[in-house]
């Protein structure tokens, strides 16, 4: 049986899955009992920078989260490079397109606004390589950027975070809000922003656990699996 054809533009909001899937591709697989391959794009956070060890960065705890709810097998590919923004995961796209993935989740928008790149030519650039890796079959998930001090300082940053959406409403893209899960999670866990991101930038042990355990959770529910509430 072939696989289906990417989703149609739909937007989503965390919490409110109800009726068909958001990533058909994917919820077939996993009802199919098919293997699945995932690839991570983007920068400090998918490579893993700021884990005391690559085993407690984003790629693998976020794999062994998922690993469960796939019993076709799952396998992941890391294309993280720290520092990394727009311009140069464009000159990358080719490798990420040669890796036939089903799924791809793409972080974006940290480095660009401390970099002094204006949003516009960002969010162009961004819209460009989505849309190519949606045609050549992937289905698409967004990440968007850190709550962290050294982001907050950073006058642009506002207007990259509200970009990442605006892409994800505007082309169908489901996206994780991470800034604003990372607020909640110091509110509701009684945690300081540093403690989540302890150089004032990347992630360290305890946000990358709360982080990919989350993404996973939060990939199951918008399929529609079963056992994805549980997850």
């Amino acid at each position: 049986m072939s696989d289906p054809a990417p989703a149609a533009p739909v937007a989503h909001t965390p919490g409110t899955h109800v009726g068909a899937p958001f990533l058909p591709r994917l919820t077939a697989r996993l009802l199919q009992g098919r293997p699945v391959r995932v690839t991570l794009f983007g920068s400090s956070t998918i490579e893993g920078v700021g884990a005391s060890a690559p085993a407690h960065g984003f790629g693998p705890v976020f794999e062994r989260a998922l690993a469960p709810m796939v019993p076709g097998g799952l396998a992941v590919i890391n294309r993280g490079v720290g520092g990394n923004g727009a311009a140069e995961m464009h000159a990358r796209l080719a490798d990420l397109l040669a890796d036939g993935s089903d799924l791809v989740l793409w972080q974006t928008g940290s480095n660009d606004a401390w970099q002094g790149v204006p949003v516009e030519t960002y969010e162009a650039l961004t819209r460009q390589d989505l849309l190519a890796t949606r045609a050549a079959g992937a289905e698409l998930v967004l990440m968007d950027p850190q709550y962290c001090r050294m982001l907050e300082e950073c006058a642009a940053f506002p207007a990259f975070v509200a970009a990442v959406h605006r892409i994800g409403a505007d082309l169908g893209i489901p996206v994780f809000g991470r800034y604003a899960r990372m607020k909640s999670w110091c509110a509701e866990l009684g945690l300081a922003r540093d403690e989540l991101s302890p150089d004032g930038l990347h992630m360290g042990d305890r946000g990358y656990r709360l982080l990919g355990e989350a993404v996973a959770a939060w990939l199951v529910d918008l399929t529609g699996a079963p056992g994805g509430a549980a997850l």
